[in-house]
C-alpha cells in the first residue's frame, strides 16, 4: 500500500487516499495479502462506524493496491475483498435547523469561514483550503476555485457568485488576513478542517463532515427550486446526471408533471364524501 500510494503521488486523489490509509493501516498493516477474503473484509468493515459508502471505498482501495501489487511484481498472489453494497443515493445533508445547532458550536474564526465558504459555494472541501485571496474579487463578487495551473479532473472547479452572508464574512476575513490562504491560521494554510467539524458535532450533536456542507446547500437549493442544470454548473459537474441523480428528488417539481399526466383531470377516482 506504502508503494502504491507513492506511484499516484501526483494524482488529484492522493491526499484523500492517504488519509484513508491512515484509517486502514491498523487492521491491515500487517495481513498477507494472500490471506485477504470475504470474512477479513466484514470484519473490517465491523470495526468501522462509518457509512457504507466510506468503507466501501477503503475496502476498494485496499482491492486496487493489492491489483497494483501483483501487476508490479512486488507480491505473487492476492486474495479476494468483499466490498460492502453501493448505497443508492446516500446524500447526508443537515436541515436549517441542523445547520443552526452546528454552526453555534464552531468556535475558531477559520472554521466559521470554512463552513459558510462550503454552505453558500458547494465547494468541494479541497478547493476550498486551497483557495487564494487573490482569487475571490470583491468587485464582481464572485470566486474562482481553479488555482493557476490546475489540471482538470472529473471533480472540475468553478467560478461561484459570492452571496450577501458570505461577503460580509469574507470582507471580514480580508481585514484580518495574515496569509495569502482565505482559510487561514496562524498565518498558515490549513491543511485539514476535519478536527474542528468533529469538536463541533460533538458539542451540538449534530454530525456533520466538510462533505455534508456541499450536500446541504445542494439539497437547499434544489429544494428552492432551482434548476438541475444551473446546480450541476455550481457544482462541477459536467453535466446534469450527476446532480439529478443526487439532488433532483428534493426540488418540489420533482416528477410532478408525471404525476399530473397520470391523474389527468378526471374525477372518477376522486374518493366520496
Amino acid at each position: 500500500m506504502t508503494a502504491y500510494l507513492a506511484s499516484i503521488e501526483g494524482k488529484p486523489s492522493h491526499s484523500r487516499r492517504q488519509d484513508a490509509w491512515k484509517a486502514m493501516k491498523a487492521f491491515w498493516e500487517n495481513v498477507d495479502p494472500v490471506v485477504v477474503d470475504e470474512l477479513m473484509s466484514k470484519s473490517y468493515r465491523a470495526t468501522r462506524a462509518v457509512s457504507d459508502s466510506t468503507a466501501r471505498y477503503e475496502l476498494m482501495q485496499l482491492s486496487t493496491a493489492l491489483n497494483w501489487g501483483v501487476d508490479e511484481k512486488k507480491i505473487k498472489a492476492r486474495g479476494k475483498t468483499w466490498l460492502p453494497l453501493s448505497p443508492e443515493h446516500e446524500i447526508r445533508h443537515l436541515t436549517r435547523t441542523e445547520f443552526d445547532r452546528f454552526f453555534a458550536e464552531v468556535r475558531a474564526p477559520h472554521a466559521r469561514l470554512y463552513v459558510l465558504l462550503g454552505l453558500f459555494t458547494v465547494s468541494r472541501p479541497t478547493a476550498i483550503l486551497q483557495l487564494t485571496w487573490d482569487r475571490v474579487d470583491f468587485m464582481r463578487r464572485l470566486i474562482n476555485f481553479t488555482p493557476p495551473g490546475h489540471v482538470r479532473t472529473a471533480k472540475r472547479r468553478t467560478v461561484v457568485t459570492i452571496g450577501e452572508t458570505l461577503l460580509e464574512a469574507l470582507q471580514e476575513a480580508y481585514k484580518a488576513r495574515t496569509s495569502i490562504y482565505v482559510i487561514e491560521h496562524g498565518g498558515k494554510p490549513v491543511l485539514s478542517i476535519k478536527k474542528a467539524f468533529q469538536a463541533a458535532s460533538e458539542r451540538s450533536g449534530v454530525h456533520a463532515t466538510p462533505y455534508t456542507l456541499r450536500h446541504t446547500g445542494a439539497v437547499w437549493a434544489a429544494e428552492g427550486g432551482v434548476s438541475m442544470a444551473e446546480l450541476a454548473q455550481m457544482m462541477g459537474h459536467d453535466d446534469d446526471r450527476t446532480t439529478q441523480k443526487h439532488y433532483a428528488r428534493f426540488s418540489p417539481e420533482h416528477l410532478r408533471s408525471v404525476v399530473n399526466a397520470i391523474e389527468g383531470t378526471s374525477p372518477r377516482f376522486r374518493m366520496k364524501a
